[in-house]
């Protein structure tokens, strides 16, 4: 659960600076409960693919001091760092959206059954405890599936 982000800076050494570590002006201050905080924010933050606007408002109010935010017609979200000087630019990219799925019916006994949206492999998702997001609040659960001794020989065969 990445945003598409793109930061510029110098890639060479300020003159009169010991240090130097592109980017490191973007972490100066920021400390480990605040690092933490913010991985808290952005993993609880719901994107699943074509939901992403809450994990753009968590980037977004992170980054709004950074430097100027754009967001384009697909969902783009954009944070610009300009740099001291005419070196080399660097693009830092990755998406917003995480796996999700979307209720395809509920049974009778209140099972539920899903459509992913996105790729996802089937193989890890038995057991996942997942939130399912309505109008009327959210709904826990876990995925789960028929037990074995149910299930016809072809059926076993199968990944959920």
């Amino acid at each position: 659960m990445w945003c598409s982000a793109c930061w510029i800076w110098p890639s060479k050494k300020p003159a009169g600076v010991d240090w130097w570590s592109p980017g490191r002006e973007l972490t100066r201050g920021v400390t480990m409960d605040q690092t933490q905080q913010f991985l808290k924010d952005l993993v609880e933050a719901h994107g699943a693919p074509g939901f992403e606007a809450n994990v753009a408002r968590v980037m977004q109010g992170y980054l709004k001091d950074v430097g100027p935010i754009t967001r384009d017609r697909l969902g783009s979200f954009i944070c610009e760092k300009r740099g001291l000087s005419d070196g080399p630019r660097v693009m830092l990219a990755g998406h917003l959206d995480e796996v999700g799925f979307m209720v395809k019916s509920i049974s009778k006994d209140g099972f539920v059954k899903f459509l992913p949206l996105g790729g996802w492999w089937g193989h890890v998702v038995l057991a996942q405890r997942l939130i399912i997001k309505t109008r009327k609040g959210d709904v826990l659960g876990v995925v789960g599936s028929r037990p074995p001794h149910e299930l016809r020989d072809e059926d076993r065969k199968k990944v959920l």
